[in-house]
């Protein structure tokens, strides 16, 4: 259901970085805007309603301040258990971006700056940051080969965005 509604379109566009991130990490951007749009906004008729619907999901206030929670976003009670496992899982990233990106992307920064490689910035940030998620000794060859694969692409998506700004 992509509609291209300025709402919508608000929801894209003010949505906070780091859950912007996670959601284009977790390739579920579109999904996580049609939900919120079909079950937050588009119920309501009037303009009005919708503004303000809009914005209490963003976690805007009167005065403007932000206060975003991305699980109130999701409307829980209507999910199938698949969903719920879907969503929970990218509440789980949206929380890795927003405790650990600025850390990442200062030891990148710095790293960079000190004459690092890409390929040692890659090691140091594995290590340092994500190594619950290396493979270990327990792990067999295929499954060391997927988290290889998974942990590289998720470093080459962060320093793409760190790139990016």
């Amino acid at each position: 259901m992509i509609t291209n509604t300025g709402y919508r379109n608000m929801l894209r566009d003010r949505l906070p970085k780091m859950v912007n991130l996670a959601l284009l990490w977790c390739k579920c951007k579109e999904a996580w805007l049609d939900h919120v749009y079909h079950n937050w906004i588009w119920i309501y008729k009037d303009n009005k309603e919708r503004l303000n619907a809009t914005r209490t999901i963003l976690g805007i206030d009167k005065k403007g301040k932000v206060h975003f929670n991305f699980e109130d976003t999701i409307l829980w009670d209507n999910l199938t258990d698949e969903e719920t496992t879907h969503w929970k899982n990218v509440s789980t990233w949206v929380s890795w971006f927003r405790k650990q990106y600025q850390y990442v992307e200062n030891a990148y920064t710095v790293s960079l700056q000190t004459g690092h490689s890409i390929s040692e910035i890659k090691l140091e940030i594995m290590r340092d940051y994500l190594s619950d998620m290396c493979p270990t000794t327990e792990d067999s060859a295929e499954v060391r080969e997927q988290k290889n694969k998974h942990i590289n692409a998720f470093v080459d998506f962060l320093i793409d965005s760190f790139e990016n700004h």
